[in-house]
């Protein structure tokens, strides 16, 4: 098997998967009514200016 040349320059420098007891560790993630209010609204905005874009582009 032929070695990967980054990881021969970075040699001992990779990171590792092992998780550290000492630290605290995300558990569980809930979703809010007000990231999904957020998350709404600016997929309403994205899409009004995707649309106003392409309706100024049809026009010219």
């Amino acid at each position: 098997m032929s070695l990967n040349p980054i990881e021969a320059e970075l040699g001992e420098g990779l990171p590792s998967n092992m998780i550290d007891d000492d630290e605290s560790n995300i558990v569980n993630i809930h979703l809010s009514d007000a990231w999904a209010t957020w998350r709404m609204k600016l997929d309403n905005q994205m899409f009004d200016e995707c649309l106003a874009s392409r309706m100024s582009w049809k026009k010219c």
